[in-house]
């Protein structure tokens, strides 16, 4: 599995580079030791050859007309996909298996998301110590609880959820070894605000959900703080007594996330999302599981069996939505139809935002000077990625080839 092309140079020409801002047609990208070294429009240039940079004199030409070149996608809320669910990776096989997975379809970054399992978090530990994938691949974990409101549990089962507990969330710290990024909390619960200080005080981010709080009851905490899948597991907008998705739209909180799947948010509320929450706060999510990217079916779950259907994955037994099936540029397409969007804003949503709320922005996230060329060649039909070294090794990708030049 490749990552991040770190000690390639290479240029790739004619693409439609997706930038932070906006979308720049038929443009040179020049990578030198896996950094992007030039961004140049059609106009800069008459031919890649006249790049004025003698590090690029005998560097291979990827030739990448009719194709995107977008930054690699962040699944920064994922509890599976494909075979895999993260609270019962049996090792670091799987876990490399699952990062595969994912690379296949554009998403170069992840973050494994559980709910609170003391066996589950440290075979996860264990396995993502082993695996030797890079923090810019991983960069911790998400745990989903165990302090958050029963009565907007969603899919956490009761046996996952626990009082605040300062005592426990140490714990969790003890047995997370410092891998620990993310973890969701409801902030109406007695006794949340030493949680709160115990977990960032150990560089977590807190986010805030699954609550049935009003305004009146939410103790925001200090900044940086998020929001968990805005609008499920909790108090919808109202005009009188609010809750936490009225917060989403105050400005308030540094990052919410939306799940773009088309299922668990209607379109309205995605077009509301896009328009009323500033863009360097938005951040899309899959909220994918066990299954995501397969075919339809049945799975196994915390001892549970989950349907997949168009309607995402519900458990059997209760019919209650539980995550999604859909992972990375099936979010990207499906929010910038339904929510109106340009493609490149999108795209930030996924690729940029999240990685500045793990704390990676200064080497990824995005196409610009001086950071990591994490990219991905994407076909025009955005459902075919392959990475730059893929096709300097000789790898097919339609509408692409790279050779060597003289």
């Amino acid at each position: 599995m490749t990552r991040n092309d770190s000690a390639d140079t290479y240029i790739i020409e004619g693409a439609d580079l997706i930038l932070p801002d906006a979308i720049m047609p038929h443009a040179t990208l020049a990578v030198r030791e896996g950094r992007i070294a030039h961004i140049l429009a059609e106009h800069e240039l008459s031919s890649p050859l006249d790049l004025p940079d003698p590090a690029f004199e005998r560097a291979p030409l990827i030739h990448a007309a009719d194709a995107f070149v977008a930054p690699s996608l962040v699944e920064m809320h994922v509890h599976g996909c494909g075979r895999w669910g993260f609270e019962r990776i049996a090792g670091h096989e799987e876990l490399l298996d699952a990062a595969g997975f994912l690379e296949e379809r554009g998403v170069g970054c992840f973050v494994p998301t559980i709910l609170w399992d003391e066996r589950a978090l440290s075979s996860l530990v264990a396995a993502i110590l082993a695996s030797g994938l890079p923090r810019g691949a991983l960069p911790g974990i998400y745990l989903e609880g165990p302090f958050v409101n029963p009565a907007k549990r969603g899919g956490i089962q009761p046996e996952n959820i626990r009082p605040a507990d300062p005592s426990l969330a140490r714990k969790i710290l003890d047995a997370a070894q410092g891998l620990l990024k993310i973890t969701t909390l409801a902030p109406e619960l007695e006794g949340i605000g030493p949680i709160y200080r115990i977990f960032q005080g150990a560089g977590v981010l807190v986010s805030l959900g699954h609550s049935d709080a009003t305004l009146r009851s939410i103790a925001i905490p200090g900044h940086p703080y998020s929001m968990t899948h805005l609008f499920n597991a909790m108090r919808g907008i109202d005009h009188r007594d609010g809750g936490l998705a009225n917060l989403a739209f105050s400005q308030s909180p540094d990052y919410v996330e939306v799940n773009g799947d088309g299922i668990h948010v209607n379109a309205t509320c995605l077009q509301l999302s896009a328009r009323a929450i500033p863009s360097d706060s938005l951040i899309l999510i899959s909220d994918a599981v066990i299954g995501a990217g397969l075919p339809q079916g049945t799975y196994r779950y915390f001892e549970h069996d989950v349907v997949s259907t168009e309607r995402g994955v519900r458990y059997a037994d209760t019919n209650v939505l539980m995550g999604s099936n859909r992972l990375g540029m099936d979010i990207v397409r499906n929010f910038t139809s339904q929510a109106g969007v340009p493609l490149w804003q999108a795209v930030r949503a996924m690729s940029l935002v999240p990685r500045r709320a793990l704390g990676t922005a200064k080497d990824f996230g995005s196409i610009e000077i001086g950071k990591f060329a994490d990219i991905f060649i994407w076909d025009k039909e955005m459902k075919i990625a392959t990475r730059p070294s893929a096709l300097l090794d000789g790898g097919p990708h339609r509408g692409s080839k790279a050779q060597k030049r003289k």
